[in-house]
């Protein structure tokens, strides 16, 4: 009986590993996603607020640029890996960023624009 007993609870001890495991790396996939947006916050603050204000949309300064807003259809539509290609390298009178950035860095910056839609309607 014994015996019958251990058999019967391990499959018990596996599910409730399974299940504290597979909350642990849903929260930690939450955590970084907020973790990448706050960091591209900053960074946002820091190398682009200059021309393309807080919110996206262009200042004074941007716009002098011909600087585009950031929560626009033209700017949202692009993907990830435009958007990326973009702040690295430059384009029209915005300088490229691939040497002052990281590639995570540039990365973060894509998620945060990405936000700028919704802070824009």
């Amino acid at each position: 009986m014994n015996k019958i007993q251990k058999n019967s609870i391990r499959p018990l001890c596996y599910g409730a590993v399974f299940a504290v495991m597979t909350l642990c790396i849903s929260l930690q996939g939450t955590v970084l996603a907020a973790d990448q947006n706050k960091t591209g916050q900053t960074l946002f603050k820091s190398n682009c607020a200059t021309c393309h204000s807080q919110n996206g949309t262009p200042t004074a300064v941007g716009k002098s640029l011909n600087a585009l807003d950031l929560g626009s259809a033209p700017v949202q539509n692009k993907t990830n890996a435009q958007l990326e290609q973009i702040i690295g390298s430059g384009k029209g009178n915005m300088p490229a960023f691939k040497d002052k950035l990281s590639q995570a860095e540039i990365g973060s910056l894509v998620v945060y624009v990405h936000t700028l839609s919704k802070r824009n309607k």
